[in-house]
């Protein structure tokens, strides 16, 4: 493999569909549960995010096959993980606006919303100007995709359905 970090993506890519799997089934448990609607767009959130963590693993190693340089793999996948990102982060604020969450209720929100930025960030700065350290900005932004999405695994998994703030 050409680009540095290549084990790391992969590994990332392991756990991001581990926390894909796991919100899957959170999700799908007590289906007549009056919080049951609201556990399922959270963990659809979560979800979502290990996809954008585990997308953006494998694409790096799948652009990384073709023989492409470091340079372009990195401005590839970066641009394509921005773009999937922004969208589903939109998507997200709507069917939180629209159906509530845990996460809603609590001054986290905010959190989540500044380490999401702070990835699609730098996946931008990777796409305009790639440079030796793109590697590591990936890595990086696809950890904070990561730890959003295991935040509001642990905020919602053990919120116990109640609608306490957790401030």
């Amino acid at each position: 493999m050409s680009i540095e970090h290549a084990d790391v993506v992969a590994l990332v890519a392991e756990v991001a569909a581990t926390f894909v799997g796991f919100s899957l089934v959170i999700g799908l448990l007590q289906p007549h549960d009056p919080s049951a609607s609201r556990r399922r767009q959270s963990m659809r959130s979560v979800a979502e995010l290990g996809l954008i963590a585990a997308g953006g693993a494998m694409l790096a190693l799948a652009l990384d096959t073709f023989g492409l340089g470091p340079d372009v793999v990195w401005r590839v996948a970066s641009t394509l993980a921005a773009l999937l990102w922004v969208a589903l982060h939109t998507a997200a604020s709507r069917r939180f606006r629209t159906t509530g969450s845990q996460v809603t209720k609590t001054r986290f929100l905010l959190l989540g919303a500044s380490l999401a930025i702070i990835g699609i960030g730098l996946l931008v700065w990777n796409a305009i100007i790639p440079d030796e350290y793109s590697g590591a900005r990936y890595i990086a932004a696809l950890m904070l995709a990561l730890t959003v999405s295991a935040f509001y695994f642990l905020l919602e998994t053990f919120a116990n359905g109640s609608d306490q703030d957790f401030d």
